[in-house]
């Protein structure tokens, strides 16, 4: 296998196991192979990429985790965005306070919520779980104590027992969903690489039986997507670079790496300022790097080369994009 390792990154390896899927349909009954057929791998792509064909569609470990993810993503970010919400109503319940208990800590204070040890503050609770036993201690606090209260519609915040309990409940609710989807997204995660390990060991299963049943110079290696061992060849270039721009001084650059490549060239070029491309770094397979610092304003130039070990695609893509 030393001349045919298995891709570590995700989309190389969904991209080697699609040419060793056409390579079994074309040759396994000549062969013939035992061990790992088309259908083997079939299965394992759909498993992990879906099957919007089927009724109903099939949808894969890779998209379900990245639903999950963003649902995750979108729950943390209403949890954050509930805790601002609270966070700022406690500051104003407490202002109104301050008229009537006074500036200083006290027991009142405590009874209220705003009790922080050991420091023996009443300012707001700097953290969100502080914030949650505030808002419930406050809620009880002005039931008690109606006169304390500054109903809605008034030029004042609205400081009241049922603002301050749907507040509480609002949040602990925002809190449970946060955390039920971040256990989605790490059960998701979970099959996901499970899916993509299954994967990985049907290929290095397929390229073992391939060693036993192939001589090292047999052409056919190249119908599964695969090194000649005893003749490794240049790879096919690298196609499909899409440049995105993602911050400040920061580009996205994405691209399907040729078949039988196993790195990348990353080269890049500032318009206007090099005479030609120059050496950015290697992409490791992934198929995606991240170009960091490069000039805002400037138009940035990218070029790929595909590499199968020493050996370098003949050419690559080239794309352009002005840098923010």
């Amino acid at each position: 296998m030393s001349n045919n390792p298995i891709p570590e990154s995700e989309r190389a390896l969904l991209a080697l196991a699609e040419d060793c899927a056409n390579g079994c349909a074309a040759l396994e009954d000549v062969i013939p192979l035992k061990l790992v057929r088309e259908d083997d791998l079939r299965l394992a792509l759909e498993n992990l990429k879906g099957d919007m064909a089927a009724q109903p569609p099939v949808l894969g470990r890779i998209y379900l985790f990245k639903q999950a993810e963003q649902a995750s993503d979108a729950a943390a970010a209403a949890r954050s965005a509930k805790d601002a919400e609270c966070q700022a109503y406690l500051m104003a319940a407490r202002g109104s306070l301050i008229g009537i208990l006074g500036a200083a800590p006290s027991a009142e204070w405590a009874l209220a919520g705003f009790a922080n040890p050991p420091a023996n503050s009443n300012a707001v609770p700097r953290t969100q779980a502080g914030r949650l036993q505030c808002l419930s201690a406050l809620a009880v606090y002005l039931n008690q104590h109606p006169t304390y209260q500054t109903p809605a519609g008034g030029p004042r915040a609205e400081v009241t027992s049922a603002r301050s309990q749907a507040l509480h409940d609002q949040l602990s609710a925002c809190r449970e969903a946060a955390n039920t989807a971040s256990t989605a997204q790490g059960t998701a995660l979970t099959a996901k690489k499970a899916g993509l390990q299954g994967l990985r060991r049907l290929l290095m299963a397929l390229v073992d039986e391939l060693e036993l049943r192939l001589a090292d110079d047999d052409p056919r290696w190249e119908v599964f997507g695969l090194n000649i061992p005893a003749n490794p060849r240049a790879p096919d270039p690298a196609v499909d670079l899409v440049l995105t721009t993602v911050g400040l001084g920061r580009v996205l650059a994405e691209w399907e790496p040729g078949t039988r490549s196993n790195n990348d060239r990353i080269l890049i070029q500032i318009v206007g300022v090099d005479a030609d491309f120059r050496e950015y770094g290697k992409s490791g397979g992934d198929g995606e790097e991240l170009l960091k610092n490069q000039p805002s304003g400037a138009t940035l130039r990218v070029k790929i080369i595909a590499l199968n070990g020493s050996l370098e695609a003949v050419s690559g893509p080239v794309a352009e994009i002005v840098v923010i």
